[in-house]
């Protein structure tokens, strides 16, 4: 993933969540969503891998563009890419 022509270094799966976010940017998909669809498990509520991971893409892409959001969170939904 390049921004601001730089290379952005994401984990597989941070890698899977954002391509799906931008493949689907009208979405906001649900904790549960995200992990049924990265990891092809069932999700039984632990959420601490989805934040971890969401957690660190926006550190990551903030790194190299400090006043762009990327990841929105739509409060008791989900996340989705940011839209301006």
């Amino acid at each position: 993933v390049k921004i601001n022509n730089c290379l952005l270094d994401l984990t597989a799966k941070e890698y899977m969540i954002l391509e799906l976010l931008i493949k689907n940017q009208n979405k906001v998909f649900s904790k549960a969503n995200l992990y049924e669809s990265i990891w092809h498990e069932e999700y039984i509520g632990d959420d601490n891998a989805i934040k971890t991971h969401i957690s660190n893409i926006r550190s990551k892409l903030k790194k190299f563009n400090p006043n762009e959001n990327y990841i929105e969170t739509v409060w008791g939904l989900g996340y989705r890419l940011f839209k301006k």
